[in-house]
């Protein structure tokens, strides 16, 4: 036994200076100021369909109320068939009210910035002060890499009251880096090699290529931190295999980062990283529970709302319902309707407004399940959503479900 156990000690030291150091990008020096906002590129007018400013109400409780904010999408192009979604938002089909700046497109896309103004007014607006791009690195597609960021951060730089800007690490891209620098191909999902933590460029596919340009180009006055600790929330574990090895490379993750930014992140882990091996992952090593700083649940909007607390801090999470029955090739279609809530009660947005309810008071975050991820009709934002009864609803029905939870009225 004492053999092994100092094997697995060697295998810790590789995972931490090997995965997060980087062999293959060599030390990066520590910042001597923040990076920069990015210089403007255009002068957009000023969307004219966002909801009023709520700025002069105060919120009904200190929770920080956050987001989910998908970026993948380039209407008309790509990644925009409405054939696949059951609602559509505002300038999927048809150009976005109020964009009067077609330089940089007039629809649904990462690629313009007033998609991006208008998302985020719209944020502000019901009372959401942080916001969590869904981030997978630099995707093969050109919408959807790290710099897409520069035209959200740009945009938010205008708002009367910036929101805070954390990062959602969509693990999914982990597997896809893995199984592209193995020859393989940029390939994720049941059936495809997960990413084993015992490789020791694991933390390169982590951090060096996803976690550290992320925050690079967010500027640091827009961070949302906790206790001055930028916040990561990572996503499921499915992604990779050797879990018992997950408390170490989180920690050396954490390490990289101060290395690198002068302070350590919040980091906020999904269930799914907590199974029994990481837990309790053999004498010597770091647990999942250890590396982490808050725990949440993925699935909310489907499942029902979730509360989870690690050491004193607590994160619920709440979604509208749920339907990917839509979606070209899916192999688990399954439906939870808006209009029916977990109570059995039912009536237009009745998942929604009874899954706040149960949110705690003195909860420390609330994760809104999501602002935007329309082909699993998640969304919350803008969108031609139908009542129980077929008829239209406004399409800001969701939003003014969440403003007058946060708001009171």
């Amino acid at each position: 036994m004492t053999h092994v156990v100092r094997g697995m000690a060697a295998l810790i030291i590789l995972v931490l200076l090997v995965g997060c150091g980087g062999t293959r990008p060599g030390p990066t020096p520590l910042p001597t100021a923040p990076p920069p906002p990015p210089t403007a590129a255009l002068t957009p007018s000023p969307p004219q369909y966002v909801t009023p400013s709520a700025a002069a109400l105060p919120p009904a409780s200190d929770t920080r109320l956050a987001t989910f904010f998908f970026y993948w999408y380039n209407c008309p192009q790509r990644e925009c068939d409405a054939a696949q979604l059951s609602v559509v938002p505002p300038g999927w089909l048809a150009p976005l009210p109020g964009d009067g700046d077609a330089r940089d497109g007039t629809a649904y896309s990462s690629v313009n910035y007033d998609w991006f103004e208008g998302e985020l007014r719209d944020m502000g607006a019901v009372g959401i002060d942080t916001v969590f791009p869904v981030s997978w690195g630099d995707h093969p597609h050109p919408w959807f890499r790290q710099d897409r960021l520069d035209l959200l951060v740009q945009a938010n730089g205008v708002l009367e009251r910036p929101l805070r800007v954390g990062m959602f690490l969509d693990t999914t891209a982990q597997q896809a880096m893995y199984n592209d620098f193995t020859a393989d191909g940029y390939r994720f999902g049941p059936g495809v090699p997960p990413l084993p933590l015992s490789d020791p460029r694991s933390g390169y596919f982590f951090y060096e290529r996803h976690i550290k340009g992320f925050f690079e180009r967010v500027p640091r006055e827009m961070w949302a931190t906790e206790g001055g600790r930028p916040i990561i929330i990572a996503y499921t574990a499915t992604c990779c295999s050797e879990l018992q090895l997950s408390g170490a490379l989180w920690g050396a993750v954490k390490r990289a980062f101060a290395r690198d930014f002068d302070v350590e992140p919040w980091l906020i882990l999904e269930d799914t990283w907590f199974g029994p091996e990481a837990l309790a992952p053999g004498e010597g090593r770091l647990s999942a529970e250890q590396a982490s700083d808050g725990r949440y649940s993925w699935g909310t909007a489907l499942n029902g709302p979730s509360t989870r607390t690690v050491r004193g801090y607590s994160v619920s999470s709440v979604g509208p319902g749920f339907d990917n029955r839509r979606i070209t090739g899916i192999a688990d279609p399954r439906l939870k309707e808006r209009s029916s809530a977990p109570d059995g009660s039912s009536g237009d947005g009745a998942f929604l407004r009874a899954s706040l309810e149960t949110v705690p008071p003195d909860t420390d975050m609330l994760l809104l399940e999501t602002w935007n991820e329309w082909p699993e009709s998640t969304g919350i934002a803008r969108a031609a959503y139908l009542g129980a009864n077929g008829k239209p609803l406004p399409e800001d029905f969701y939003m003014q479900i969440v403003r007058k939870w946060r708001f009171g009225q």
